[in-house]
């Protein structure tokens, strides 16, 4: 066939775009108002300091007297993140892996050497109520891949102090503070040798206190005859 013989177009060709299916447009507006509603109730306001999305509250804020966060439901919230996978939401570890804070003398015993095994970890055999465990506590202060707050690891270790039957008093932040200051040069993981060097401060007698001094007695005169 001859080009003279084609067929002669009344128009020269051109590009033309499709429009867009309705349903893909309803699908998209659906999934965009999931996602807003999404963001604003699990967000946590987008601060970096809330770590339950739960702790944001919504709408008017009261301009009355906020009470102080209780550290043990922040300790807790904080264990059942980053501990509770070894030893457990109930405390009892994992028989002959990881071992038990529940009625653990490491728990509720020195709070020197707690302090310092959050801060550093701990590598090797340990005994614990008894039993032998062999394996590596990573560190959760300084080194590690995410460390911890002084505020946080206090909030932890009041926690474990304070539950599954164990009775010992709360950690307070300027103690794990100052431990972390003063382990700023440890590189390596606590041994169970090591630890057991730190002054046990949970037998440490508390102080005498003094007697009065005994008032002296004033001389009865000798009776006249």
């Amino acid at each position: 066939m001859n080009p003279s013989e084609l067929p002669s177009l009344s128009q020269a060709p051109s590009e033309r775009h499709a429009p867009i299916p309705g349903w893909i447009l309803g699908l998209g507006v659906i999934l965009s108002f999931w996602a807003g509603g999404y963001l604003f109730f699990y967000s946590g306001g987008f601060r970096g300091d809330v770590y339950d999305a739960g702790q944001i509250t919504w709408g008017p804020v009261s301009t009355g007297p906020v009470a102080p966060p209780d550290p043990k439901v922040i300790g807790k919230r904080l264990y059942t993140a980053n501990c509770a996978q070894c030893h457990q939401a109930t405390g009892l570890g994992q028989a002959g892996v990881y071992p038990p804070l529940a009625e653990s003398e490491w728990v509720t015993g020195s709070k020197n050497r707690l302090i310092a095994i959050l801060h550093k970890g701990i590598a090797g055999v340990i005994h614990v109520k008894g039993n032998v465990y062999n394996n590596n506590m990573p560190a959760w202060g300084d080194g590690a891949p995410v460390p911890l707050k002084d505020d946080q690891i206090a909030a932890i270790l009041t926690y474990i102090r304070s539950d599954w039957g164990n009775n010992a008093s709360p950690i307070q932040t300027d103690e794990v503070a100052a431990k972390r200051k003063a382990l700023a040069s440890m590189t390596n993981p606590w041994t169970e040798a090591g630890l057991l060097a730190i002054p046990d401060d949970s037998a440490t007698p508390p102080p005498t206190t003094k007697s009065p001094a005994a008032t002296p007695s004033t001389p009865t005169p000798p009776s006249k005859k």
